[in-house]
């Protein structure tokens, strides 16, 4: 609308029909000087430290309706001229469009407090304020601008000072504020004003997609839309909650959308540009504009027909609910995984339209730990993170679980006495997986007692052949990293346990496998000291026994995996052979007991040395220690299926 016709309306009195066109220039004007002033600090900046890459801004020039494309070259163009000076290409005409764009912001406020007395005081506060600015604003000649200058335009206020920049931000306020109380239309609950047709049926698109996701935030503020039409362009504004410099400002000309997203929390806008991939976004990278905490970044999309753009536009509108209170959400997330597994779990929520706010409404971490000192009512709490306990895997799935629960739960008007239940009984049933998880360790643990045998075996027979020492050291120094690995494993799977009587069996499981392992490792060792003129037929004996220790192994290995596979649906024949696997490996325990008694008796009843005999008689007593233990072990997972698997 051309400005003889506003003067003509202002002079009859009816400047209140011109308010929701005024708005929209107004908040049209305060993108153009939010552009303006970047330029100018960034240009300042960049004449100060020339040797970086000049930026063009051009991206943020197009979104902010600025369609003078000089202005990319004004950055590169411009030079330190010393004590405090920049030359900036067009800065003197800048300044002068600021000061412009300024009073198109104060404009509709001027006419709305013409009729609104709790405004009008405000605003000619404002006008002061800008008045002020205008007349003690530092001379600019010949494009040369001070720091002084720049500061007075782009600082925020400070030691009482005022500036353009607080002043810009002031105004925006007011004009936000002033938009929501003239609203002329609503459309699917957008508000908008000055709208032309082709505009109804993408502001209808997006708000589809808004409506469609919106329940997911439940009673937090935020998602409120705003449209108009000023030129050839349509302007949609989501309001993405009380969060400060959190903005997403959205511009639609013909099939090509541009999007204009200001954050504090740069990880929160990777996370919207993770979700909008499947629109083939092309993203700027994130500037933060000179003096401010937040950084800027613009996204541009095309379509190729009207139906794909309404499509764009509702899966973006569906997307926004996922930007509030994300970074709260990241953070509680956090104190159960670890960071990475937080970010999956957002995003899968998001992709799932399940979304965290229902999990922050229904108490977070603390719903979590409730949930454990219910299953653990009189056991010993875990004092690790959520992953540490469960695992990493398990913890993401359950927390998805919980995820889903709070949402669906608290969309249905489910009381939260019901939800910590549901929550509880998914826990619980993680928890109840967790002896399988313990077992499994405990295999790969038998694994490498295997390994130990194999190669205690193997030198053994090569004793036979008078090589010796090679082989034998070779087998210690395996053995000792082998130890190492064990440990490790052991100390992995005890992280599954609690202070349960049915745990503190497999405490003790633990404990006997690594007395396994303490025997082999210490028979390695002594092998690297048999003379090498001993008894070959003793060495035969301590063969025989080692192979003893080898079956007492298998036998383990095969308890361990039946008893994972074990639960109270498991048919007899399966409960029967497991039994079975036990009672060999006991009976091969007395087995070794014996052969060792047998060798021992030889040993005094020949005529070797001393050195000799202590040797063969070490060893032997180790490979009955390792036999024993493995023995004792049949029974403790004997004991723990049948209290535990078969009675559930």
């Amino acid at each position: 609308m051309a400005p003889t016709k506003v003067t003509i309306i202002e002079k009859i009195g009816e400047s209140g029909v011109l308010l929701p066109e005024l708005i929209t220039r107004g908040l049209a004007a305060h993108d153009r000087l939010k552009y303006y002033l970047t330029l100018l600090q960034t240009a300042y900046t960049q004449a100060q430290a020339p040797t970086r890459p000049a930026p063009t801004l051009r991206l943020q020039r197009e979104a902010s309706g600025v369609i003078d494309g000089v202005l990319d070259r004004t950055i590169a163009g411009s030079v330190d001229r010393g004590d405090g000076t920049v030359y900036i290409p067009g800065s003197c005409s800048v300044v002068t469009t600021v000061f412009e764009d300024s009073r198109r912001m104060l404009q509709p406020l001027l006419v709305a407090g013409a009729a609104r007395s709790d405004l009008r005081g405000r605003t000619e506060i404002y006008k002061r304020r800008l008045d002020d600015l205008f007349a003690h604003a530092p001379v600019c000649a010949d494009d040369l601008m001070t720091g002084t200058t720049i500061r007075v335009l782009t600082r925020l206020s400070e030691n009482g000072h005022d500036t353009m920049h607080q002043l810009a931000i002031d105004l925006h306020w007011e004009l936000n504020r002033l938009q929501a109380s003239v609203t002329t239309e609503t459309i699917d609950g957008a508000r908008v004003y000055g709208l032309l047709d082709r505009d109804r049926a993408l502001v209808r698109a997006f708000m589809k997609g808004v409506n469609e996701t919106v329940s997911l935030k439940f009673d937090h503020p935020g998602l409120g839309t705003t449209a108009a039409h000023e030129g050839d362009r349509l302007t949609l504004q989501n309001d993405l909650g009380p969060t400060q410099a959190h903005v997403l400002v959205i511009h639609v000309v013909d099939l090509s959308v541009t999007l204009t997203y200001a954050d504090i929390h740069r990880s929160r806008m990777r996370f919207l540009q993770e979700m909008l991939q499947p629109c083939d976004v092309q993203w700027t990278r994130g500037e933060r504009p000179g003096g401010e905490d937040y950084e800027l970044t613009v996204g541009q999309f095309s379509a190729e027909t009207q139906d794909q753009l309404e499509r764009l536009l509702t899966f973006l509108g569906s997307r926004l609910v996922f930007l509030i209170e994300w970074n709260r959400a990241r953070k509680r997330l956090t104190e159960l995984v670890g960071k990475a597994d937080a970010l999956v779990l957002l995003k899968w929520a998001a992709d799932h339209n399940i979304g965290h706010m229902a999990f922050l409404n229904a108490g977070d971490v603390q719903l979590v730990e409730t949930a454990l000192e219910r299953a653990f009512a009189h056991e010993m709490r875990p004092g690790a993170r959520l992953d540490k306990w469960l695992g990493s895997d398990d913890a993401r799935s359950f927390l998805m679980s919980v995820l889903r629960t709070t949402s669906s739960g608290l969309l249905s008007g489910h009381s939260m006495s019901l939800i910590e239940d549901e929550v509880e009984a998914e826990l619980l049933r993680y928890l109840r997986s967790n002896d399988r998880q313990m077992l499994a360790d405990a295999a790969d643990h038998a694994g490498i007692i295997s390994a130990l045998d194999e190669h205690v075996r193997h030198t053994l027979n090569n004793l036979k052949s008078g090589d010796v020492h090679d082989e034998a050291s070779r087998t210690a120094e395996l053995a000792l990293s082998w130890t190492a690995r064990a440990d490790q494993i052991v100390r992995h799977a005890g992280r599954w346990l609690h202070a349960s009587d049915t745990d503190h069996q497999l405490r003790a499981l633990l404990a006997e496998a690594e007395n396994v392992v303490s025997a082999l490792e210490e028979a390695s060792f002594l092998l690297t000291l048999v003379p090498e003129a001993t008894d070959k037929r003793m060495v035969s004996l301590l063969g025989s026994l080692a192979y003893i220790v080898s079956g007492a192994i298998r036998q383990y290995t095969d308890c361990l995996e039946e008893s994972r596979e074990l639960s109270s649906a498991s048919v007899r024949t399966d409960v029967e052979s497991f039994l079975r696997t036990v009672d060999r490996l006991t009976d091969l325990g007395r087995q070794a007991h014996a052969a060792k008694r047998a060798l021992t008796e030889k040993l005094m009843r020949g005529s070797g040395d001393f050195h000799e005999l202590f040797v063969i008689a070490s060893v032997a007593h180790e490979l009955e220690r390792a036999a024993m233990a493995l023995s004792r072990c049949g029974p403790i997972v004997r004991d723990y299926v049948l209290r535990t698997r078969l009675t559930r």
